[in-house]
């Protein structure tokens, strides 16, 4: 029997809440606060630069499992898939330098701790000291709800922690290494870490450790390579979501704020800043979990008590367009992470947008056809505990760190045109105890068919594991469950 689906938020969780509802033959209608679709997948559009479209969040999903090129195939817009520059791979900036990120690692964590590139990191000492991790107990630094430093820094080492992990943590997750999870950082490391007592033989397992293929082709290739991309921007697959929704007969509106929420009869009734009652039959919270956890307060209470706390993390972007020949031999690769109290170099994370990705290059070149060499380079700020920079002297501050990160220098005579762009809400800082709580929160959520939660803070960071976890429910909706939804593995991916 049709129902009436209402799906409140629509960052890519709900739109594909909603799309899986509507083609499971239900009506759906989709209501988002602000006056855009896609949540942290967005362009920015730079005039200085001749209208370039940018990404000015999400650049690039992970390719492990395959999940977002099945979608991105089903949406019709597999023609505007794109993929790395071959060969540059990615940098890890520490106190010791800049190195090429280890291959075959995840979180960091290296499959081959005696690896020439993990040792180049690492210094003999350090990679000595991580080498010796299988031959340790399985619970030293196993118990439920450890943190990635608590489990890492006994088992690895502080150097695999500091100048590899790191990095990965604070880039990838706007987290530190101290304060989050295992558990939510890398289901697969904490779950590989129980089943074969050891993270070096987990990551072996998963990643091939590094191995060398055919060719002499590295088999496990470092995190940031192991991505693809939309062209021109990352923004074409919420809009491919959008249009499918409007063609199946959906209801989508922009800039309708939800503020409040009644379940005492049949339907749900929802309130809007507007003035407007709305009814459902099957409500969708695809909203930041503090959002969610405000709205059911009255509703459900049991349900909102369940929402575990997951602090927000700002991020401030600074893209840059350049007129660089020094960068035309890509010296970072494809861009670089930095450890935590790297001297010098305040910046997160740096991509190196044109050298990754031959598109944006192109793009560069027709837009600025009287630039010599332009390039386009984003860095991220916004580590625990830091103030972020401001607005005012950001530009100059991401001058320095890039020139640091690439080195060359840059200054702003080879400025075409920059963007600061603030992500306030769109990171979340799993706490300890996260995934025992998400848990709970899918127990409770099971025994009822009206009510569903949906984002990033449930299945994990990256687009990745976003459609990963509509895909699970949409096989559940098919077969009988016997086991509540668990949030999916984070991904490696983008720095933000």
């Amino acid at each position: 029997m049709s129902a009436r689906i209402l799906v409140v938020g629509g960052g890519l969780a709900g739109l594909l809440a909603a799309r899986r509802h509507q083609r499971a033959g239900h009506r759906v209608v989709l209501l988002e606060a602000e006056d855009r679709l896609g949540g942290a997948v967005a362009e920015l559009a730079l005039p200085g630069a001749g209208d370039l479209a940018l990404n000015a969040g999400a650049e690039a999903y992970s390719t492990a499992s395959g999940a977002v090129d099945a979608l991105v195939a089903q949406l019709g817009i597999a023609d505007r898939v794109v993929f790395p520059r071959a060969g540059l791979g990615s940098r890890i900036v520490s106190a010791a330098g800049v190195h090429r990120a280890p291959a075959g690692a995840l979180l960091g964590v290296p499959g081959r701790p005696l690896a020439a590139d993990v040792r180049a990191v690492l210094g003999w000492p350090g990679a000595l000291r991580a080498a010796l991790e299988p031959l340790l107990p399985a619970r030293v630094g196993a118990r439920p709800g450890a943190t990635v430093a608590e489990t890492v820094g006994r088992r690895m080492g502080r150097r695999v922690l500091e100048r590899l992990v790191a990095p990965i943590v604070g880039g990838v997750h706007s987290a530190d290494p101290a304060e989050l999870e295992l558990a939510a950082a890398s289901p697969q490391l904490a779950t590989g870490l129980f089943e074969h007592g050891s993270l070096v033989r987990t990551v072996r397992r998963l990643r091939g450790g590094g191995r060398r293929g055919d060719a002499g082709r590295t088999a496990g290739a470092s995190a940031g390579t192991r991505v693809h991309a939309l062209a021109p921007t990352m923004a074409a697959l919420p809009a491919a979501l959008r249009e499918e929704l409007l063609a199946g007969g959906g209801i989508v509106r922009t800039g309708v704020e939800v503020t409040g929420l009644d379940r005492e009869g049949e339907p749900w009734r929802v309130d809007t800043a507007r003035g407007e009652q709305l009814e459902a039959d099957r409500l969708v919270l695809a909203c930041p979990p503090d959002t969610a956890r405000s709205l059911l307060a009255g509703a459900a209470p049991e349900i909102a008590e369940a929402i575990p706390e997951t602090p927000s993390a700002a991020v401030r972007l600074v893209a840059l367009v350049l007129d660089a020949p020094a960068l035309d031999s890509h010296p970072s690769g494809t861009g670089a992470l930095v450890a935590p109290g790297t001297p010098g170099i305040r910046a997160k994370a740096l991509t190196h947008a044109s050298a990754k990705w031959e598109h944006v290059e192109r793009a560069l070149r027709e837009a600025l056809p009287s630039a010599a060499s332009p390039h386009l380079v984003r860095l991220s700020y916004g580590r625990p505990g830091e103030q972020l920079p401001g607005r005012e002297e950001i530009v100059d501050l991401a001058l320095a760190d890039a020139s640091a990160i690439l080195g060359t220098p840059l200054t702003r005579s080879r400025l075409a045109d920059w963007a600061v762009i603030d992500w306030d809400r769109a990171m979340r800082r799993p706490r300890p105890g996260h995934r025992a709580a998400l848990d709970a929160l899918a127990s409770l959520l099971e025994a009822r068919d009206d009510l569903e939660l949906v984002g990033s803070w449930r299945a994990g960071t990256g687009l990745d594991a976003i459609v990963r976890a509509d895909d699970a429910r949409a096989a559940a909706a098919q077969a009988p469950q016997t086991t509540p939804i668990s949030p999916t593995a984070p991904t490696e991916g983008t720095p933000r």
